[in-house]
C-alpha cells in the first residue's frame, strides 16, 4: 500500500508543479500582474491543455524509466489456444461502450451536484485541439500507466486480495478526477479496466477501453457544441421506463464482456517475475459452471 501512496504523490506533485510553471510563464509572457487577470490566465484553454499534456508526458516518461509500470504492450501471462488479442480487444471495446452507457444513465438518475465551473473547464479542454488530443490519447495512457500499471500491479504483487486491488485502484482513479459527478462514473469503468488488467497484466487493453470512452465523450461534446452552441450540459430527461431497461442492458453488456474475457484468459501461465514480486492467486470463477483454475484445484 505504501507504493500506491507513493505513486499517487508523484502524480500530484508532477501535475501541480507543471501547472504552476505554466501559470508563472504565462503570466510573465503576457505581463499579468492584477489578480483578476491572473484568474483569467488560469482558465486559458491553451495553458490548461499544455500543462495537462506536459504533465502526462512527464509522468509517462518517469513511470517508464523508473520501472513503476511494466508490460506496456506485453502480457504478464502466456495463454492457451482460447486466447486471441483481437478477441480481447473486441470484448474490451464492447465492455467500454457498456460502461459508457451506464455512466450516462448514472449521471441522468443519480442526484449529483453539477459543478458549472468544472463543466466549463472540461468544455474548454475538449474544444482545444491539444486538449482533445490529451483527453483522447495521452491522458488515458498516463492514467492507465499509473492506476493500473503501477498501483494495481503493485497491490497484486504484494499478495493483496485481487478484488481489493481492483477496487482500490478504481477508487483512486475516481478521486483523481476531482469532482463527484465524474468520480462516481469513473469507478464503474475503473473496475472493468482493473479486471482486464488482472487477467492480462498489460495496460494496452485497459488503455483501449479508456481511450474509447474518452474519445466518444469528446466527439459527442464537439458535435453537441456545433448543433446547440448555447446549450449547457443538462440531463437528457429520459423517462424511468426507458432508463431502467437501458441500465439492465448496460449491466448485461459489461457482465458478458467481463465474463468472456475471463474465460478466454482462464488457461494462463504467469511469466516469471523478479523474486520479490509474486503474482497473487486467481480470482474465483465468475459463474457456478466455470472450472476452477489449476491453482485452486483441491489437492489429494
Amino acid at each position: 500500500m505504501k507504493a500506491a501512496i507513493k505513486y499517487i504523490l508523484i502524480w500530484l506533485i508532477v501535475t501541480v508543479a507543471v501547472f504552476v510553471i505554466f501559470f508563472a510563464v504565462g503570466s510573465t509572457v503576457l505581463g499579468v500582474s492584477d489578480i483578476n487577470d491572473a484568474d483569467e490566465i488560469s482558465k486559458n484553454p491553451w495553458l490548461l491543455a499544455g500543462s495537462l499534456t506536459c504533465a502526462d508526458l512527464l509522468l509517462l516518461l518517469l513511470f517508464w524509466k523508473r520501472g513503476y509500470t511494466r508490460n506496456w504492450v506485453k502480457y504478464g501471462f502466456t495463454y492457451g489456444e482460447e486466447f486471441s488479442t483481437a478477441k480481447l480487444c473486441y470484448w474490451a471495446v464492447v465492455g467500454a461502450f457498456g460502461c459508457l452507457l451506464l455512466e450516462i444513465l448514472a449521471q441522468e438518475y443519480v442526484p449529483v451536484p453539477v459543478d458549472l465551473e468544472t463543466e466549463e473547464w472540461l468544455g474548454m479542454l475538449m474544444l482545444n485541439p491539444i486538449g482533445a488530443l490529451s483527453a483522447c490519447l495521452i491522458g488515458p495512457l498516463a492514467e492507465e500507466a499509473i492506476f493500473r500499471g503501477a498501483i494495481e500491479r503493485r497491490l497484486l504483487e504484494q499478495k493483496w486480495n485481487p478484488w481489493f486491488a481492483i477496487v482500490i485502484s478504481a477508487i483512486l482513479f475516481a478521486v483523481a478526477h476531482g469532482n463527484f459527478a465524474q468520480g462516481m462514473t469513473a469507478i464503474i469503468m475503473g473496475c472493468f479496466m482493473g479486471w482486464i488488467y488482472y487477467r492480462t497484466r498489460c495496460i494496452m487493453p485497459c488503455f483501449l477501453v479508456h481511450a474509447v470512452n474518452n474519445t466518444t465523450a469528446v466527439v459527442t461534446a464537439l458535435t453537441m457544441s456545433q448543433l446547440m452552441p448555447d446549450t449547457s450540459a443538462e440531463k437528457l430527461g429520459l423517462p424511468v421506463t426507458v432508463g431502467i431497461p437501458l441500465i439492465v442492458v448496460s449491466l448485461i453488456v459489461i457482465y458478458v464482456a467481463a465474463r468472456t474475457i475471463g474465460k478466454m484468459t482462464n488457461d494462463r501461465t504467469p511469466i516469471p517475475v523478479p523474486a520479490d514480486e509474486v503474482l497473487p492467486p486467481p480470482l474465483p470463477p465468475m459463474g457456478p459452471g466455470d472450472p476452477l483454475p489449476p491453482e485452486m484445484e483441491p489437492q489429494d
